[in-house]
């Protein structure tokens, strides 16, 4: 199965994305602050990035361009509850897979993973 990140600044969303998406058999790495993420990030190589765009200590198209300029091939899900057209656009220009706006279904969740892994395995 796929190793996948989650950051989002609110612990408890971390750890339901963690347990939902560990519980279909993906091993999930979760970080509620961008810089322990940037850290695990010079050393691991995930198939997917679950990235709210609100951070405490940062802001999610940080972690984008980041993301975009080492490891261009990894799968990107935008998730947050704080939407915006001009985030949206700008995320979308820096080939985000799926953009979903909070609170996310878990099922909706389940399905967009399941998605954005398919269509990269295809590709790659």
């Amino acid at each position: 199965m796929a190793l996948i990140m989650v950051l989002d600044d609110e612990m408890d969303a971390c750890r339901l994305m963690q347990r939902v998406l560990a519980r279909l058999g993906h091993e999930v790495e979760a970080f509620s602050q961008a810089n322990s993420a940037r850290r695990w990030l010079e050393d691991h190589e995930p198939d997917l990035v679950l990235l709210d765009m609100k951070l405490k200590d940062d802001d999610g198209l940080s972690i984008l361009r980041l993301l975009r300029a080492q490891r261009p091939e990894v799968g990107v899900i935008i998730i947050t509850g704080f939407p915006s057209a001009e985030t949206a656009k700008e995320a979308s220009q820096m080939g985000i897979d799926d953009y979903l706006v909070k609170p996310v279904e878990l099922e909706e969740l389940e399905h967009r993973v399941k998605m954005v892994l398919e269509k990269r395995m295809l590709v790659a």
